[in-house]
């Protein structure tokens, strides 16, 4: 059971986006040079956005799939007795594995 909704899927997908990401950075290498600055403010905005996305990619490849304080929290919760769950997010959550196993 994963708590924080992240499954293999979409590691997969965030691998494979990253993987898209550095082929078309090889293939824009040869157009233009380094040293050479921009005025162009859409490419500067593209590269920005790229990096942004990168960094993003790379840090949640970094991160845990499991939030160890969320799970010692409701471990907690468990023993004491005071960890309540509505059936409505339950039933929810069973519906979106359920689609994100379909898809």
């Amino acid at each position: 059971m994963k708590i924080n909704g992240i499954t293999g899927k979409n590691i997969e997908n965030l691998k494979d986006i990253k993987e898209a990401r550095k082929r078309e950075e090889t293939l824009k290498v040869g157009t233009t040079k380094p040293e050479e600055k921009t005025t162009n403010q859409t490419e500067v905005v593209e590269v920005s956005s790229q990096k942004l996305v990168e960094r993003a990619v790379k840090k949640t490849l970094s991160m845990s799939e499991v939030r160890e304080e969320k799970v010692a929290e409701i471990r907690e919760k468990i023993q004491s007795g005071t960890y309540r769950v509505s059936n409505r997010e339950i039933a929810r959550a069973m519906i979106a594995n359920l689609l994100n196993e379909i898809a």
